[in-house]
């Protein structure tokens, strides 16, 4: 093929050779790298009756103490069985408790339940210990009350 018909092939659109002949092809390029892929994020599942993270399995004392308002709160309604149940439903819920909570009530991430989770079992010891004081306050008048019958008894007997 003569220079001029080189021109002539270029010009009808032919793309003229990489390398002129003779000459060793230079290598491909290499592709391009992908950016390097995160590990997937688990998708917030509260609300949706799915899958339970494995870091909020485990006891809740929220649920335990406050039984049927928790249950109120959380939309756990087989919670207001407490009412019937009592002590024994309310351990039921303290074990299973934080898993029914997530399924039946949107929460914005794990850190949210566990913060919320807290507040409630707070509010539970807050609520055990007042109460046991004011137990003992009772037993205490009680005791004082059946003292004083006695001794009142026994005066008027003299």
């Amino acid at each position: 093929m003569s220079d001029n018909d080189q021109g002539q092939q270029f010009e009808q659109g032919a793309q003229p050779p990489a390398t002129p002949p003779g000459e060793p092809t230079p290598p491909a390029p290499a592709a391009p790298t992908p950016p390097p892929v995160a590990a997937p994020v688990a998708a917030n599942t509260s609300g949706t009756g799915g899958p339970v993270p494995e870091e909020i399995k485990g006891w809740n004392w929220g649920a335990f103490w406050w039984s049927w308002i928790w249950g109120i709160a959380h939309n756990v309604w087989i919670a207001l069985l407490a009412l019937c149940l009592g002590i024994i439903w309310s351990i039921v819920l303290g074990v299973k408790g934080s898993e029914w909570a997530w399924q039946h009530r949107q929460f914005d991430s794990v850190e949210q339940f566990k913060q919320t989770q807290a507040v409630w079992a707070k509010w539970g010891w807050i609520l055990f210990f007042v109460s046991l004081a004011i137990a003992v306050v009772w037993m205490i008048f009680a005791f004082i009350l059946v003292g004083a019958a006695a001794i009142s008894e026994g005066a008027g007997s003299l």
